[in-house]
C-alpha cells in the first residue's frame, strides 16, 4: 500500500497523545453505556452537516473514490485501530468491556468507510455507529482518543488520494483535466503560449481535483466527529445530572444516619440509665437481703434462748415431779413432816411461778419470733418485686438488643461490629433473666417455709398458752397443797389425793414442755433454712450486679 510521509506524523501524533495522556491521566469523563444510549436525530445531523458547509457536490465527489476506498478497506481499519489503541485509555477500556472487543472496533470502523464510500449523511447511518458498544468505548476514553484514531484514516485515504491524482494526471499528458472537476478556459496569445497555459492548467486542476476530494472526506468526518463530541457531552451531562442525583440522594442518607446516630446516642444513654436503675435495685436488694440475713440471725438467737428456757422448765416441773412423787409415797409420813411439806410447798410455789414467768417469756419471745418472720415475709415480698423489676430490664434490654441487631444490619457491613455487640448485650440479659427465674424459684421455696414457720409458731404460741394455764393450774395446786398441809389433820386421803393430781398435771406440763422444745427446734430448723436461702440470694444478687457492670462495659 502506498504511504507517504505522514507516516511520521502518526508517530508524532501518538507521542503527542502519550505525553497528553502523562500530563491528564486517561480520561474517563462519560460511561460508555451513556454514550451507546444518546440518540442522533436528523435535526442534529443537518445542523452538523451545515456548520461544516457539506453538500450534495461532496457526496457525489466521495462516491466518485470508490476505487480508493477499496483499495484502502483492508488494512485500514486495523490501522485505524492500532492508532487508538495507542491511548491507555482505550486499550483499558476495551479490555475490560466484554462487549467491545478490537474485534469490534475493527467492524465499526470498516462501517465508516463504507459510509464514507458512499457519501452517507442520514442519522441513521451515525446513530448505528455511534450506538455500537465498541465505538462508544472507544469514545468514552475520551474525544482526544476518538478523534485521534481518524489519523490513520486521514493517512491512508490521502496517500491513495495522491496517488490516484498523480496516476491520472500522468495518463492525461498534460492536456487531460485530473478527474474531470473542473474545466478552465485560459486566453492564448501564440501557439507557444497555449501549450504553456494548457500544462498549467493542468496542473491547477489536479490540485484543484485534491483540494476538493479532500474537502469533501474532511467535512464528512467531521460531521462524524461533530455528532460523536455531541453524544460525549450528552452523556457527561446524563452523568453529572446522574451524580447530583446520588449526591441528592447521598445527602439524604447522610441526614438519615445522623437522626439514627442521634436516636443510638439516645438509645445509650437511656441504656445507661437503666443500668444505674439495676445496680441501684441490686443494692436495695443486697441491703434487703443483708437486713433479712441480720433478722433471722436474731430470730435464731431468740429461738435458741426459748429453748434454753423450755429446757429450764423441763428441769423445774421434773424436780417438782419427783417432790410430788414423794410426797405421795410418804404420805403416811404427813403428820409428822407437815412442816416441811409447807416449806416444800412454798419453794413449790416459787418455782411454778417462776415457771409461769419463763412460760410468758417464752410467749413473748415467740410473739417477737412471729414479727419477725412476718418482717421476713414482707422482705421476701420486696426481693420478689425487685426480681420482677429486673425481669423487666431484662425484657427491655432484649428488646433494646433487638433494635441494635436491625439497625446494624440496615447500617451494613458499618454495622457489623454494632451487630455483635447487641448478641452479647441480648446474651447477658438471657442469663440475667435465667437467674432471676432462679432466684423467684429460691424465694417460692422460702416463702413456703415462711408459711411453715409461722405455722409452727402458732402452734407454738397455743401450746405455750397452754402450757401457762397447767402451770398456773400448778400454781393452784400448789396452794391447794399448802392448804392441805396446813390442815394436815383432816386426813392423809386428801393429802395423797392432792398429790396424785399434782403428779398428773406435772407430767402433762412435762410432756406440753417436751413439746414446745420440739416446736422451738422447728423454729431454729426453719430459721437457719431461711438463713440459707437468704445467703443463696444475696450470692445470686452480687452475681446479677456482677453481670450488669459487665453488661454496662461491653455496651460503652
Amino acid at each position: 500500500m502506498p504511504r507517504t510521509d505522514g507516516g511520521a506524523s502518526r508517530l508524532e501524533t501518538a507521542a503527542d497523545t502519550d505525553r497528553a495522556t502523562e500530563r491528564n491521566g486517561p480520561a474517563s469523563n462519560a460511561d460508555g453505556d451513556a454514550i451507546a444510549n444518546v440518540t442522533v436525530d436528523p435535526a442534529s445531523v443537518d445542523r452538523a452537516t451545515e456548520l461544516v458547509s457539506l453538500d450534495a457536490e461532496d457526496e457525489a465527489r466521495l462516491d466518485s473514490l470508490s476505487h480508493i476506498f477499496e483499495s484502502a478497506r483492508s488494512e485500514l481499519p486495523e490501522d485505524a485501530v492500532e492508532a487508538a489503541c495507542r491511548h491507555p485509555a482505550v486499550s483499558t477500556a476495551l479490555d475490560q468491556q466484554p462487549d467491545a472487543s478490537t474485534r469490534d472496533l475493527e467492524a465499526a470502523q470498516s462501517a465508516l468507510i463504507d459510509g464514507l464510500e458512499g457519501g452517507r449523511t442520514d442519522a441513521a447511518f451515525f446513530d448505528d455507529r455511534l450506538s455500537s458498544p465498541a465505538i462508544a468505548t472507544l469514545l468514552a476514553a475520551g474525544p482526544d482518543a476518538y478523534i485521534g484514531s481518524f489519523g490513520a484514516i486521514y493517512e491512508t485515504l490521502l496517500a491513495e488520494l495522491g496517488a490516484d491524482v498523480k496516476a491520472e494526471f500522468g495518463s492525461a499528458g498534460g492536456d487531460g483535466v485530473p478527474g474531470g472537476d473542473r474545466n478552465r478556459n485560459r486566453d492564448r496569445d501564440d501557439d507557444t503560449g497555449s501549450v504553456d497555459a494548457a500544462g498549467g492548467d493542468a496542473v491547477d486542476d489536479a490540485v484543484d481535483a485534491v483540494v476538493d476530494r479532500t474537502l469533501s472526506l474532511l467535512r464528512l468526518t467531521l460531521v462524524d466527529q461533530q455528532l460523536a463530541i455531541r453524544s460525549y457531552a450528552s452523556a457527561h451531562e446524563s452523568q453529572v445530572e446522574s451524580y447530583e442525583r446520588q449526591l441528592e440522594e447521598d445527602d439524604a442518607r447522610l441526614a438519615e444516619y445522623e437522626s439514627r446516630l442521634e436516636e443510638q446516642a439516645r438509645t445509650r444513654d437511656d441504656r445507661e440509665n437503666t443500668h444505674a436503675r439495676i445496680q441501684d435495685t441490686l443494692s436495695d436488694a443486697a441491703n434487703s437481703t443483708a437486713a433479712v440475713t441480720d433478722r433471722t440471725t436474731e430470730i435464731s438467737e431468740l429461738a435458741s434462748e426459748q429453748s434454753n428456757a423450755m429446757n429450764e422448765i423441763a428441769s423445774e416441773v421434773s424436780g417438782l415431779s419427783a417432790t410430788v412423787e414423794e410426797i405421795a409415797s410418804n404420805a403416811e409420813e404427813v403428820s409428822a413432816t407437815s412442816e416441811r411439806a409447807e416449806e416444800i410447798a412454798n419453794d413449790t410455789t416459787d418455782t411454778a411461778e417462776e415457771a409461769i414467768d419463763q412460760m410468758e417469756g417464752v410467749e413473748e419471745a415467740t410473739d417477737e419470733v412471729t414479727a419477725d418472720v412476718e418482717d421476713l415475709r414482707e422482705s421476701v415480698q420486696k426481693i420478689d418485686e425487685i426480681v420482677d423489676v429486673i425481669n423487666d430490664i431484662a425484657d427491655q434490654t432484649n428488646l433494646l438488643a433487638l433494635n441494635a441487631s436491625i439497625e446494624a444490619a440496615t447500617a451494613g457491613e458499618a454495622g457489623d461490629g454494632f451487630a455483635v455487640v447487641a448478641n452479647e448485650v441480648k446474651s447477658l440479659a438471657e442469663e440475667s433473666q435465667e437467674e432471676a427465674k432462679n432466684i423467684e424459684r429460691m424465694i417460692g421455696q422460702i416463702q413456703n417455709d415462711t408459711e411453715e414457720t409461722v405455722e409452727s409458731l402458732d402452734t407454738a404460741n397455743e401450746r405455750v398458752s397452754t402450757g401457762v394455764d397447767l402451770v398456773e393450774e400448778t400454781v393452784d395446786n400448789l396452794e391447794r397443797i399448802e392448804d392441805s398441809v396446813q390442815e394436815a389433820s383432816t386426813g392423809i386421803q386428801e393429802v395423797a389425793t392432792a398429790t396424785d393430781d399434782q403428779a398428773a398435771s406435772t407430767e402433762e406440763v412435762a410432756s406440753m414442755t417436751d413439746t414446745a422444745m420440739e416446736q422451738s427446734q422447728q423454729v431454729v430448723d426453719g430459721l437457719g433454712t431461711i438463713d440459707e436461702h437468704a445467703t443463696t440470694v444475696e450470692d445470686l444478687l452480687e452475681e446479677i450486679e456482677t453481670d450488669v457492670r459487665r453488661l454496662s462495659t461491653d455496651a460503652n
